[in-house]
């Protein structure tokens, strides 16, 4: 197994940890202009000290408000083993509070023996239904390619142009892979419809063990406003 590039992932989790300072991690109130935590904590706080603190303690880490939301994200990542980088846009939908799934294209370039791929990327997710949100899941991707290769020598007229083997002759080399791979990360919701995400995923490939790879991403993700919702419980 490849060693991953856990140094980026602890830097990026540093990251998340210091806009929590930035954006107010104690703030208790981050989310009122979403309809369904305002439902939940738009009463006063109790006079009693205690209770106020307790309130205003699961206030600020409360984010069961995405329960059966979804919405869209972009994204992008990169691996070093090989060099690669990738971009990803796609859909997710809370089932529940603490899990979700998701849907997106991906694009890869750099990877090793292939230049590029362009495919489907689906996952699946178990999350704290909290605004820090230390999640753990799996995925797969599926995609494909239309590299050319040098066709000067294999007695073919490639290009259909009547001519066999001539020099500079290329032909269409299409290639398919598919991975699964486990998945870790953080969310850090910035507000009520804004979410930073990074992860590590380590991805087991159809093209053999050595072509395995890990790869390190960021996403920002948009939650859709409820079109109808249910009071949260306590």
């Amino acid at each position: 197994m490849k060693k991953p590039a856990f140094h980026i992932l602890i830097l990026a989790v540093g990251y998340i940890a210091g806009l929590s300072g930035c954006a107010g991690f104690g703030t208790s109130k981050w989310a009122m202009d979403d309809e369904v935590y305002a439902e939940k904590y738009d009463k006063p706080y109790p006079s009693n000290d205690g209770k106020k603190i307790a309130r205003m303690i699961k206030q600020s880490a409360d984010a069961r408000f995405v329960a059966d939301r979804g919405g869209y994200y972009v994204g992008a990542a990169g691996a070093d083993e090989p060099t690669s980088a990738g971009i990803e846009l796609g859909l997710f939908q809370y089932l529940g509070p603490a899990v979700e799934s998701r849907i997106g294209l991906k694009g890869l370039a750099g990877t090793g023996a292939r230049e590029w791929y362009a495919g489907i990327d689906l996952g699946l997710r178990t999350q704290s239904p909290s605004r820090l949100a230390p999640f753990a899941g799996i995925g797969t991707f599926v995609g494909g390619n239309g590299n050319h290769v040098a066709a000067e020598d294999d007695h073919l007229d490639n290009d259909d142009d009547g001519s066999i083997d001539e020099r500079g002759e290329v032909r269409d080399d299409p290639h398919f892979m598919a991975s699964v791979y486990p998945e870790l990360g953080v969310h850090w919701w910035l507000n009520s419809s804004t979410r930073l995400t990074t992860s590590a995923q380590y991805h087991l490939t159809t093209d053999g063990r050595d072509s395995d790879f890990w790869f390190i991403g960021f996403s920002l993700s948009f939650l859709n406003a409820p079109e109808k919702f249910a009071p949260l419980e306590d």
